[in-house]
């Protein structure tokens, strides 16, 4: 019983969902676990450096992808397709 948490009747892989999750979180796939904190550290990393936030980087995505929509959508109109 070394593997229960308190003495309860789950694990904490099972209260965690027992899943791809629980794994992670709780370090079982090593090689996951440290490829998304490197993933994450290296956009930290970016972020830190560039002086950009998350937000203006989302505003700015999508601004982009109204603006193609918009002149797809103009073009289609003008090539009557």
């Amino acid at each position: 019983m070394g593997d229960r948490l308190f003495d309860r009747q789950r694990t904490v892989h099972e209260i965690l969902g027992g899943g791809l999750v629980a794994d992670v979180i709780l370090w079982r796939q090593k090689n996951l676990t440290l490829g998304i904190l490197m993933v994450t550290f290296a956009a930290w990393v970016v972020f830190e450096g560039s002086g950009y936030t998350l937000l203006s980087l989302v505003s700015s995505v999508l601004l982009l992808l109204f603006a193609i929509l918009f002149i797809w959508a103009k073009s289609a109109a003008v090539l009557n397709r």
